[in-house]
């Protein structure tokens, strides 16, 4: 025993929004697949672009950028949905690219969404820093709910 406290990091899921590298704990994804064709849904909230249809699933799309209020997702070749769950139901999060899976120490985070548009905070776990960037832990129960 050194006497130092041990530092806890967690495996994260890297990924780009806008520009923007974010993270979610690794454990909180099922899996992440290309995009696939996506059917409106009337009456729906603005930031959910639809359902598709994952191997019989039906899968509720969220465009993160809009959840996130920093812009409008452009769907690239290099786009991906990241599936989580939601209680008994699944969830695709549309990112730009997809990055690396790495180890985020949990002392490194720190509360907060500073420099995000107004009322984000519910949206992220913390902010810290990996390979001299920025980046945001996100919480992936204040994005997905209603």
């Amino acid at each position: 025993m050194s006497g130092e406290p041990e530092s806890q990091a967690a495996l994260a899921s890297t990924f780009y929004v806008k520009g923007v590298l974010c993270a979610l704990d690794a454990t909180s994804i099922q899996e992440v697949v290309r995009v696939r064709p996506v059917t409106r849904v009337a009456h729906a909230p603005e930031y959910v672009l639809g359902v598709t249809n994952l191997r019989g699933r039906i899968i509720t799309v969220i465009d993160l950028a809009r959840r996130l209020n920093l812009g409008i997702a452009d769907v690239t070749p290099e786009s991906r949905m990241y599936i989580v769950r939601d209680g008994d139901e699944a969830v695709g999060l549309l990112v730009d690219r997809a990055s690396d899976v790495v180890d985020l120490p949990s002392h490194e985070l720190n509360a907060g969404s500073a420099g995000l548009p107004a009322g984000n905070s519910r949206y992220i776990a913390g902010i810290g820093r990996f390979e001299r960037q920025v980046v945001l832990q996100l919480n992936p129960a204040g994005i997905l709910e209603a």
